[in-house]
């Protein structure tokens, strides 16, 4: 529970991360903004002095309104960080003061007053403003920088808390095994201890008796051989018989209570006997626990190491790309080399927001316990599919077979399975073979427990024995003559999984490939 509870408080982490990081990016870009509306209101209040064109109005309209909207979203922003506010009302006001200034210098130019425009032109008021700017600018680019470390080490302490549990987890199994395996060989030992002893009883017992025999013999020779002395003695032969009877008596007694001890023993030993079985099956199912549980730890830890080395791979070019970009379009030299920076951070956040949406789908899959389990028509699926692919297969000529007499129907998600045949149809057509038009062959069965679907092509095929290990992982391509984000293996692989099913492939290179998807009964 302590170890569940955990990855959700790593999730939350994770997830306040990535807003805080979204966040710091959003008034930096707004920041930035700020500056680029006074640029263009500069520009066409100038342009507008020597080329008296509407259009310039319409310019100088739109600058003041993205400037507006600008310090609107920095006003929520910031205050929501708890940012010191006194500086950026001081620049929002200085802004308004000289959008103010250029309406006056607006209404100079259409009344031809053209010394007092050229005045206040030549005092350049813009240039406080812009002083202003720029060390707000600085100021917000530290205080945000701030925020993103302290989330990066919020981050990293729930990675070390999670590896500090998971060696808390063995420190603790590891003596109860000790434990139980010391008890079980101690129960062996008392038991083996009985055995002996019972075969130790067993043998004086026979010995008891073959004395008694032996006594008895010797005794009835000597009565034989001595006959007619015993006539003459009868008197003293009757009292030696009844003595022999008694001692019969005291034998037979004897042999009876060792008989009884016999049958106590034998009851003991069997009582223990069936301790020990319980106990062995005890501790081979507490054997076979620990065994599960260590795997699913193990593999548990690999997908958080692997999710974190996506994480980490995957945003820091982007990211990096934003700030460089950021960084030197203080230094632009002109409005068209700014705009082709702009151009280049607006393509960066792109990106990044592609790898944040790859990122949210692979969560949804892990959260599958909030899905609605339906009853879904295999062929209807398809048709579905089919129907979402049919450019690509009028494209290539796609020939696609299916047979679905065998099993037509299962119990599962409809998104996950539409999504499954997609991906498997898709890379089919994509990775085909260029000498020859893409054949498909689908086919369902029932297959021990499971209802297996097998999807076979004549594409171009994989180097099992090269990418085995690299298959199903995310990102990973093995053609790369036509595009790919290579996520399509790795979510059938992570969907079936959590379909509590499992994948097979069988490939030939120049051949083609057949994917197995096994999926239990319900």
């Amino acid at each position: 529970m302590a170890n569940i509870y955990l990855i959700y408080r790593n999730n939350i982490t994770i997830a306040f991360n990535k807003q805080q990081q979204e966040e710091t990016e959003k008034i930096k870009v707004n920041t930035v903004d700020v500056i680029r509306s006074l640029h263009l209101l500069d520009l066409a209040v100038r342009s507008y002095a020597f080329v008296k064109n509407d259009h310039f109005l319409l310019a100088i309209d739109t600058a003041i309104v993205n400037n507006q909207a600008a310090f609107s979203k920095l006003e929520v922003l910031l205050k929501s960080q708890q940012f010191p506010m006194d500086e950026f009302y001081k620049l929002r006001d200085s802004v308004d003061a000289y959008i103010n200034i250029t309406r006056i210098m607006m209404r100079l130019i259409d009344a031809g007053n053209i010394q007092e425009y050229v005045k206040i032109l030549t005092s350049d008021p813009g240039y406080t403003v812009w002083l202003q700017h720029q060390q707000f600018l600085k100021r917000v680019n530290t205080f945000e920088d701030d925020i993103a470390q302290q989330a990066k080490l919020r981050y990293e302490q729930a990675l070390r808390n999670s590896y500090l549990l998971q060696i808390l987890i063995f420190l603790v199994a590891m003596p109860t095994l000790g434990y139980t395996a010391y008890y079980t060989n101690r129960t062996l030992s008392i038991s083996e201890q009985l055995r002996k002893s019972e075969k130790e009883k067993s043998s004086i017992l026979l010995d008891q008796n073959q004395l008694l025999e032996r006594t008895v013999y010797e005794r009835t020779h000597e009565i034989l051989a001595q006959n007619e002395e015993m006539v003459a003695h009868n008197e003293q032969l009757v009292l030696q018989q009844h003595e022999i009877e008694l001692q019969r008596n005291n034998l037979s007694a004897q042999n009876e209570q060792l008989q009884e001890a016999k049958r106590i023993i034998e009851e003991q030993n069997q009582l223990i006997q069936r301790k020990n079985n319980e106990l062995g099956v005890e501790v081979e199912r507490q054997t076979h626990d620990l065994k599960q549980t260590n795997l699913e730890l193990i593999e548990q830890n690999s997908r958080l190491e692997q999710f974190a080395f996506i994480i980490s791979h995957n945003l820091r070019a982007p990211m990096a790309r934003l700030v460089g970009l950021s960084t030197i379009l203080d230094f632009a030299k002109d409005t068209k080399e700014a705009s082709d920076i702009v151009h280049l951070m607006v393509k960066s956040t792109h990106d990044l927001d592609h790898v944040i949406k790859d990122l949210t789908l692979i969560l949804g899959i892990q959260k599958m316990n909030t899905q609605i389990l339906s009853e879904i028509q295999l062929e209807s699926l398809l048709h579905k599919v089919l129907k979402t692919l049919e450019v690509e297969i009028k494209e290539t000529e796609a020939n696609i077979v299916f047979d679905f007499t065998s099993v037509n129907s299962v119990t599962s998600l409809h998104p996950y399975m539409e999504s499954i045949f997609y991906n498997l149809l898709s890379n089919a057509i994509k990775y085909r073979h260029p000498g020859r038009s893409p054949s498909i062959r689908i086919k369902s069965k029932s297959v021990h427990g499971y209802v297996q679907l097998d999807v076979a092509d004549n594409g171009l095929g994989i180097d099992i024995e090269k990418y085995r290990d690299n298959l199903f992982n995310l990102y990973k391509r093995f053609h790369f003559h036509v595009e790919g984000k290579g996520m399509g293996l790795y979510l059938v692989k992570t969907q079936v999984a959590a379909l509590g099913g499992k994948v097979e492939i069988k490939s030939i290179v120049n051949e083609g490939t057949v994917f197995s998807i096994y999926l239990r009964h319900t």
